[in-house]
Parts: C-alpha cells; sequence; structure tokens
C-alpha cells in the first residue's frame, strides 16, 4: 500500500475517524480498490489480482467493527469468479472490478431504487406506523430516514436522541431531524434509561437505533451504552428496534468471539492528568433477548432469523 499513497491517505482515515459510519467506510474501501485499478501498472493478471485482494482486505478491516465494507469485499471476490473461473487480460479485470464495485455501492448507498436502505424504509415504515414518540441513540443514516418518513402526516410525532458522548455523533442526527422538520429533543446520553422508561420529558413509545455489526447470533453490535438503553426498554415494557440492512451481518462471528473496537484515550480527555488511567470502548454487544426486531431491506426479523435470511438473500456471504 506505500506504493499508492491516495490509497494509504484512505486507510489512515478510516484508522483515525476521519471517515466514519460503516455506509461511509464501505464506500471508502471501494473507492481505494477503484484507485489501486486505475494506478496500478501491474502487467501480471494474477499479481494484479493477489494485491487488489490486499488492499480491499486491509482497508475493510481498517477497523475491526465495519462488516458492510468486509461483505463487500466477499461480494466482489465472489461475482469476480463466478464471471471468470479463469483470470482474463489486465483490461477485462480493470471493467469487471469497476462495475462489481459500483454494484456493491448501489445497493449500500443512499435511498438509490433497488438499494437496501430504501427497501428497508418502504417494506418497513407501514409496519411502525403506530409509533410516534421514538428514542433513538447516537446517529444512523437508515435511522434517520425512517423517522423522517414515519414522521409525516403525524402532528403528534416527536423523537428524544442522545448526545452521545465523547464524540456527539447524535448532533448530527438533531440537526438532520430538524431539517426535516421533525419536533426533536436533545439529551445527555446518560440520561437515557429515565427518558426510555417514562421519567423524562416526552413519553416514549419505542426505542430506534442502528447497527454497526449483526453477530450470526442475532446481536447487535451498537454506540457504547445501547446495551444499557436495551435494558431499559426491556424493563419498561418498550420494544426495541435494531434498524440496519442485513449486509452488516458479519457471517463468521458464528466460529469466533466478536473484539470491539477501543479508541484513544485522547478522545475522552485530550489533556488528562499524567498517571490517570482510561479506556474507551467504541461499542458494545446488544444481547438478542433485549430486541424485538431487526428491521431490514427484507421486513422485520426475529434476532434468531437474521443469519438464515442472510444466507438465503445474500448466498455468497459464505464464501471463505
Amino acid at each position: 500500500m506505500k506504493n499508492y499513497p491516495d490509497i494509504l491517505k484512505i486507510y489512515n482515515d478510516i484508522q483515525k475517524l476521519n471517515i466514519q459510519g460503516a455506509t461511509n467506510v464501505a464506500i471508502a474501501t471501494f473507492e481505494g480498490m477503484k484507485l489501486y485499478v486505475e494506478q496500478s501498472k501491474e502487467k501480471d493478471p494474477q499479481l494484479f489480482y493477489n494485491e487488489l485482494l490486499e488492499i480491499a482486505d486491509k482497508l475493510a478491516n481498517a477497523r475491526m467493527n465495519e462488516p458492510l465494507a468486509r461483505n463487500g469485499v466477499k461480494f466482489v471476490k465472489y461475482f469476480f469468479k463466478q464471471d471468470f473461473p479463469v483470470l482474463p487480460e489486465i483490461n477485462s479485470m480493470r471493467r469487471e472490478v469497476y462495475e462489481l464495485c459500483d454494484k456493491y455501492l448501489d445497493m449500500i448507498s443512499g435511498f438509490t431504487e433497488g438499494g437496501s436502505k430504501k427497501n428497508l424504509v418502504e417494506k418497513c415504515a407501514p409496519l411502525l406506523s403506530n409509533f410516534d414518540k421514538i428514542f433513538t441513540h447516537c446517529h444512523s443514516s437508515t435511522v434517520v430516514a425512517l423517522i423522517i418518513e414515519l414522521s409525516k402526516g403525524d402532528k403528534n410525532f416527536e423523537v428524544v436522541c442522545t448526545e452521545t458522548r465523547p464524540r456527539f455523533q447524535g448532533r448530527t442526527t438533531a440537526k438532520n431531524l430538524l431539517n426535516a422538520g421533525v419536533k426533536t429533543t436533545l439529551i445527555a446520553d446518560s440520561a437515557g434509561e429515565s427518558f426510555i422508561i417514562g421519567r423524562g420529558s416526552v413519553p416514549i413509545d419505542v426505542v430506534f437505533i442502528g447497527c454497526d455489526q449483526i453477530t450470526a447470533k442475532g446481536h447487535a453490535i451498537n454506540k457504547i451504552g445501547s446495551w444499557g438503553m436495551g435494558m431499559a426498554a426491556h424493563y419498561g415494557g418498550k420494544p426495541l428496534y435494531v434498524i440496519t440492512p442485513l449486509l452488516k451481518i458479519d457471517p463468521d462471528s458464528f466460529h469466533h468471539s466478536v473484539q470491539i473496537e477501543v479508541r484513544e484515550d485522547g478522545e475522552l480527555w485530550p489533556d488528562a492528568p499524567k498517571g490517570l488511567h482510561m479506556y474507551n470502548p467504541a461499542f458494545e454487544i446488544v444481547d438478542s433477548m433485549l430486541i424485538t426486531g431487526y428491521v431490514t431491506e427484507f421486513g422485520i426479523l426475529k434476532p434468531s432469523d437474521v443469519d438464515k435470511v442472510a444466507q438465503e438473500k445474500y448466498p455468497w456471504l459464505l464464501e471463505k
């Protein structure tokens, strides 16, 4: 990668959180793959292919809780082999990689026709229209899109969102909802559990969270604080829905334990006193027993069904 400074910059930007969010990390991974296709001078098809996959895997694994990018690399590998059991000449490889990258990006980016997020909102919004006092944690563009759709025509609709320390991503949620005309209340993330069980200023009907990673056993990995809010929803008798494309599943999590990204101490306290020990996990596991359902591009699924449906709808995910 050192021979490709533009690709190295993408890798460093992902690691340093200059690029954040599962979709943005996946987009950046494919941007790096395209840059390799454009810039490589390699003439040998096998060496070209090997280096492409090495760079793709490096970018997709720059942060550990990013299966959307890793699954995209699996997508390219699988369908490339389907089309070319034997490696073709370089120019054909370049065209094929470009086309596969664009095809996956169409599946995950924005809310284009046929994309997973558009399908999610269209299929699931009618099933959740009875809720109009929604609590959400951190920031997810998919959660925001679903909330905006649910808010249409409902004068009583209101959202409570969290500021999400230490990086305050919840402020992005608040701004996006306000820009869409949704009545929104911002609270400290540490106040979330009290609001969920009914001790806040807004009577909460339902909790929506996004998801960075789905395990094969139906657990969700999301922003730190999500487990406590899931417990509060369970205790308070409120449904908890995880709003996410199924492409965030990690099919390999059946066979290995899930690791959680731990970020730099300086996020918590840049000028901390000398000798202070700090620990800054970015995410945590929300147990499947706390989750009412996964709101996906294939409808609302039980946690116990996510792996089965993913294997049925995206069989290439099992490609090793």
